[in-house]
């Protein structure tokens, strides 16, 4: 079994795991829409709601949407292995970031096959007055759309593998021949004396 195969597995199986057994918790311990359990005070509260839409609740009330879904979650996991494939053996961080992409494309596809919506429950907020205040007056709310660990492991994963590209691109330019030492050049290197 190849490295990158070990960190994939271990990814993958980690963070569904985490997503599931999060949600399970929140279905039955937090009732919807009814009850909060304070993480943070003003800032960081777990809540249960079920968006039966993508992100920002897109496409919620379309009688296609677990159509769409399944067709964009085909289509990312065939793309994702696909990537995985042509990653070299030993590429970890790529292979993790991949891993947490596609455990997150799976979770919610998971509650989407099973029940028709998506369990959230991650609610982060401004809820001091001048925190508050100021998002409201910048962005026209204090409240960041709820969310879960599958949402979560998805953002994670595609700033890792932005980071390992950009990372990886600045040494693939540091390598780069910059060409003959000037000092070497033919010209310069004449044994006589100027005349």
């Amino acid at each position: 079994m190849t490295p990158k195969l070990k960190v994939l597995i271990a990814v993958v199986s980690c963070s569904l795991a985490l997503d599931q057994v999060s949600k399970w918790l929140v279905v039955n311990k937090l009732p919807v829409d009814d009850a909060k359990y304070v993480v943070i005070k003003n800032w960081l509260e777990f809540v249960h709601a079920e968006n039966t839409g993508a992100a920002w609740s897109t496409l919620s009330d379309s009688p296609y949407r677990l159509w769409v879904f399944g067709v964009f979650t085909i289509v990312a996991v065939v793309a994702l292995l696909q990537m995985f494939r042509s990653l070299e053996a030993d590429e970890r961080l790529r292979a993790a970031s991949t891993g947490l992409i596609l455990s997150g494309a799976l979770g919610n596809a998971i509650d989407r096959t099973l029940k028709g919506s998506v369990t959230d429950f991650i609610k982060v907020f401004a809820g001091s007055s001048n925190a508050r205040k100021w998002c409201v007056d910048h962005f026209g709310t204090n409240v960041w759309p709820i969310f879960n660990i599958a949402d979560s492991a998805i953002v994670v994963g595609v700033i890792l593998f932005s980071l390992e590209y950009f990372f990886q691109k600045d040494k693939a330019s540091d390598k780069e021949d910059v060409g003959a030492d000037p000092m070497k050049a033919p010209e310069n290197s004449g044994s006589g004396t100027p005349g």
